[in-house]
């Protein structure tokens, strides 16, 4: 995987203000259980729907590299279906498949421990370089 530092905002452990989520990833697939905190709101009692859409990208760059490939995000498509409450556990999922010699394609969602959806994502990512990485998962 491309170097972060260990600041990635989402997963990066150093990052005094991120995430700090931990995705099992393996064979295309990226999963992590979270729950995120009150500073992370947009409007009172609703997660802010930047902090989801940046842990759909993360896990769809999960899934990708997990291919054996370092990517990075070309396009992002999300549609919001239900708001998410701070405190709330989370399941995110990503799925990736390589489509062409420069582009895995990823489908992600994010659900409440009901089963209940809260978004889902189309992505198209980049493949920068071939690495040696790919892990079961």
């Amino acid at each position: 995987m491309m170097k972060t530092e260990e600041y990635c905002f989402v997963c990066g452990k150093s990052n005094p203000k991120g995430l700090k989520v931990l995705f099992n990833h393996g064979n295309g697939k990226a999963l992590a259980e979270v729950i995120l905190e009150d500073e992370y709101q947009g409007y009172s009692g609703i997660i802010h729907g930047g902090i989801i859409s940046a842990l759909i990208d993360e896990a769809c760059v999960y899934a990708a590299n997990s291919l054996g490939f370092n990517t990075v995000t070309a396009e992002l498509k999300i549609r919001f279906k239900n708001p998410l409450a701070p405190q709330e556990k989370i399941l995110v999922e990503a799925q990736a498949k390589h489509i062409k010699s420069k582009l895995i394609e990823a489908k992600a969602w994010i659900k409440k421990t009901n089963g209940s959806l809260i978004a889902e994502a189309e992505t198209k990512l980049i493949i920068k370089e071939k690495t040696n990485d790919s892990k079961i998962l």
